[in-house]
């Protein structure tokens, strides 16, 4: 936080150190989508095949425009900080507020013990890979959660900073996936034939259960 800049005469004003630059807001929106879009794709074409996981995938970027849509409206409405917290209680009331705010609470709860699991999970399978069988993942997760609170505890600068590094790490290697891949680098090539000789492997039910994770 720091003074404005005031006359003399009047009181200075305070106001929030911008820190934060393009790059981090950049990563934050691409590190979402690489996180959870990406992972969820995995499962997605899993329970019901590729067009179940592109007809999922069609229905959440449909979903998440009219999200955008709505707070862009209602910002503009909305003379107060505080984001959906302060859309719910104007719009709707106090209670609202506080149900959003605990909702989005125990998504964030839910989120981070998925993450530290699934770091382990990645860990035993590398560990796997490379013929040591048998990891033990509970350290990992928990070592995992705390290093995520310590990172929140720095700050929102620290923990967008990480998240600029581990986002373009990611990004970066997907594209070399595909890249390499395509040129034929791999032992394991790229295969999309299922989308013609099985693109609906579960039927109707395979999108409904795909809808879960788009």
């Amino acid at each position: 936080m720091a003074n404005a800049n005031s006359p003399a005469g009047q009181p200075q004003r305070l106001q929030l150190l911008r820190v934060l630059g393009p790059a981090h807001i950049w990563a934050l929106g691409v590190g979402i989508v690489l996180v959870g879009e990406y992972m969820g794709w995995n499962f997605s074409v899993g329970k019901g095949g590729m067009i179940a996981g592109l007809v999922a995938c069609w229905v959440a970027g449909l979903l998440y425009t009219c999200v955008a849509m709505i707070d862009s409206e209602v910002t503009s409405t909305v003379a107060a900080a505080g984001g959906q917290y302060a859309q719910a209680k104007h719009i709707v009331g106090p209670l609202m507020a506080f149900n959003v705010g605990l909702f989005l609470v125990m998504a964030y709860t839910m989120l981070e013990a998925g993450n530290a699991i699934t770091i382990g999970f990645l860990l035993d399978t590398v560990a796997g890979m490379q013929g040591h069988t048998g990891l033990n993942q509970q350290p990992f997760i928990i070592l995992s959660i705390m290093f995520l609170a310590w990172l929140n505890f720095r700050g929102v600068l620290a923990t967008l900073n990480f998240n600029l590094v581990i986002t373009a790490i990611a990004f970066l290697a997907i594209i070399t996936l595909f890249i390499v891949a395509q040129m034929g680098g791999s032992n394991v090539p790229l295969d999309f034939s299922a989308v013609t000789s099985d693109p609906l492997p579960y039927g109707w039910m395979g999108i409904i259960a795909s809808i879960h994770f788009g």
